[in-house]
């Protein structure tokens, strides 16, 4: 019974965010939205896509979105306008049609039935392949309550309910309006951001408040970090299926999407002492004991049953009164149940061995079901988890629910539908039962409860509530990995069984009757199942023309593929002899503009020249007309000298010297 070592509690460290988005296809959808107008901020650019495609797109609104201040007329009248302010959104967004709940703005917390009720008869009647849902995040309390009910219907949702036919393929995304969550899905909405801000003008009662548009669009903004530049602005959403309801607590889930749960602390219940069996496991028995310190029932009490092993030890800060129970020798597991039921004080026992966990809301559950008149023993369902060892340690690599049955006692005879640590039984019924078969090595569980059976009947919730873990090749596990392949697996079985069949008790025909009622009963479950057997195969063999189909296409897309290649290598050699003449041609043009350039440094200098030269010949022309001028004025006076009779007297004196 060695520890495998330190199995952690399934992870819930954010994955990185996508690099790339992704197209949204469904033929329907249902949002159900907490407000008028968490549609169009949390969703509306994928809601847009989905209608633009031919989609078929409801709305569900919960609350009567009045507002929680002011009186009853004035909330009236807000809610009023509100919902005409959604009906016109709703013909933006081309949506198919929209519902309403109407219930008190700010309260679906207090009216989760109701909502989930509406929830429930909204999947009914419209039976969408898409579901979208606010994420568990949210900062809004109706936004979480909407989870929350949407929880409610499908985490006791089972096979046999009407509604499970119709949402065991729902595809289920969880978006974000007032706080970031941990998507792994991003929707590029960079083409729907008008269609939105369109949207948003139709609900001018809550852009008047705060710009809320802004504020949406300031996260799908921010959404665009992880991706490339094209992308303006995309939604985040986060993947869920329907097992992640029905394998999960909504606390638990809510854990695992990475949020804080809000959890009620219940103070008031009848007295329960929670059995641990442990042996040399103390990091296994640590995680078990966290699970039971994180419970929100207070009025426990925890008995650690050591089978011989060394003394563990407790937490100094447990929250609940806890003692151990020391035995010398290892007795088996039989033993340390009956030690540890020897040593309870509460009116209810239950167990939990060292390997399982318990979500907080384990105790307060199981303690409301016995509250119920006439239930002394209840139960509630248990997931499987299967952990496999990695570099990182253990990890959850698997989750399902294999048991999950109401309480058949016929067919509690020939096998253990139930695992122990699922069940609240009342001490005095262990009392009136007797002791655990101690001669049993396993399946002492199994003898017990067939026993047990003959006192009260057992009230059952199909709702998960705990954890039965399976370590791949951890080696601690009483049956081991392949528990059908031990020797001994069918003759302990055959020991319970020919101890029942022979109880002096029992009338043979009682027993025959019993044996054919149970045979009847995994009859009809075996037709189910290969009901679902066939179906999956009819699916399987429709994704295989799929994919043959898909196959022949990419076939012809790596052909036309191969041929464009080709193309496209010679429109590069093209392009490289374009690039090489372009070249050439650039680098004429740069000698040409060189040469243009230098002539018309020429030009300037021969228009400089030119003006020079003309200014020249302007002052040379000047001199010449002043010279001229000069030489006519110089005439006249030589003319007017010869007209003189002085110059006629100086030419006769001239004449006569002669």
């Amino acid at each position: 019974m060695s520890s495998p070592g330190n199995p952690a509690h399934p992870g819930h460290r954010p994955a990185p965010l996508p690099g790339s988005t992704e197209r949204v296809r469904a033929n329907s959808a249902l949002v159900l939205a907490p407000h008028y107008d968490d549609e169009v901020l949390g969703a509306g650019g994928l809601v847009t896509q989905l209608t633009a495609s031919g989609a078929v797109v409801r709305v569900l609104f919960l609350s009567d979105s009045g507002g929680a201040e002011g009186d009853t007329e004035a909330r009236k009248a807000m809610s009023q306008r509100r919902r005409q302010e959604a009906k016109a959104a709703s013909q933006v967004l081309a949506v198919a049609g929209i519902e309403h709940l109407e219930v008190p703005d700010g309260s679906l917390e207090h009216h989760l039935d109701q909502v989930a009720d509406g929830i429930r008869k909204a999947l009914m009647s419209q039976r969408p392949g898409l579901l979208l849902v606010p994420s568990p995040l949210e900062v809004s309390a109706d936004h979480r309550a909407t989870f929350a009910a949407l929880h409610r219907v499908l985490g006791g949702l089972r096979r046999g309910d009407a509604l499970w036919p119709l949402v065991r393929d729902l595809e289920i995304l969880a978006y974000e309006i007032n706080h970031p969550q941990n998507p792994d899905l991003l929707v590029d909405i960079s083409g729907e951001v008008e269609t939105l801000r369109q949207a948003m003008a139709c609900y001018t009662s809550q852009q008047e408040q705060h710009d809320y548009l802004e504020a949406s669009l300031g996260l799908a903004r921010f959404r665009t970090l992880s991706l490339g530049p094209d992308v303006e602005a995309a939604e985040g959403y986060r993947r869920l299926s329907l097992d992640d309801f029905t394998t999960h607590g909504l606390s638990n889930l809510v854990a695992r999407l990475g949020g804080q749960p809000s959890l009620l602390s219940v103070t008031e219940g009848p007295r329960i002492s929670v059995i641990v069996r442990t042996k040399d496991r103390p990091e296994l028995l640590a995680e078990a004991l966290d699970s039971l310190a994180a419970s929100t029932y207070g009025r426990a009490d925890v008995i650690v049953v050591n089978d011989g092993g060394a003394t563990p030890q407790l937490p100094a800060d447990f929250p609940l009164p806890a003692q151990i129970v020391n035995l010398e020798t290892n007795r088996g597991r039989a033993a340390a149940a009956n030690a540890g039921i020897a040593a309870a004080q509460g009116d209810y026992i239950t167990f939990l061995d060292d390997d399982d966990l318990v979500e907080p809301e384990h105790l307060a559950t199981l303690a409301g079901l016995v509250g119920a008149a006439g239930v002394r023993v209840a139960y509630t369902d248990a997931a499987v988890g299967v952990y496999e060892l990695s570099e990182d340690g253990w990890s959850c690599v698997e989750r399902r629910l294999p048991y999950s049955r109401d309480f058949d006692p016929e067919l509690l005879l020939f096998d253990n539908y139930i695992p122990f640590h699922t069940l609240l039984i009342e001490r005095s019924l262990c009392q009136q039962t007797g002791p655990i078969d101690e001669t049993l090595p396993f399946f002492e569980d199994w003898d017990f409860l067939i026993r047990l059976a003959k006192h009260a009947p057992f009230h059952h919730l199909a709702r998960v509530t705990c954890e039965y873990r399976h370590f791949r090749g951890g080696g601690h596990h009483i049956l081991g990995d392949q528990p059908r392949g031990r020797d001994d697996f069918l003759e302990m079985k055959a020991r319970v069984l020919s101890k029942h069949a022979l109880d002096e008790n029992a009338a043979p025909d009682v027993t025959a009757q019993r044996v054919a009622q149970a045979i009847d009963r995994l009859r009809a479950d075996q037709v189910i199942e290969n009901e679902d057997v066939s179906r999956l195969r009819r699916e399987l063999a429709g994704r295989r023309d799929e994919i043959l189909k898909l196959a022949d296409e990419v076939s012809q897309g790596e052909e036309r593929y191969h041929q464009l290649n080709g193309e496209l290598q010679g429109v590069r050699v093209n392009q490289q002899a374009i690039e090489t003449s372009e070249r050439r041609a650039l680098a004429d043009l740069r000698e040409r503009e060189a040469d243009v350039l230098r002539q018309t440094q020429l030009i300037e200098e021969l228009r400089r020249q030119q003006e020079q030269l003309k200014h020249d010949i302007d002052s040379q022309s000047k001199t010449l007309r002043q010279t001229y001028d000069e030489i006519e004025r110089l005439n006249q006076l030589i003319r007017d000298m010869e007209a003189s009779k002085a110059w006629r007297v100086h030419q006769w004196i001239q004449r006569r010297k002669a």
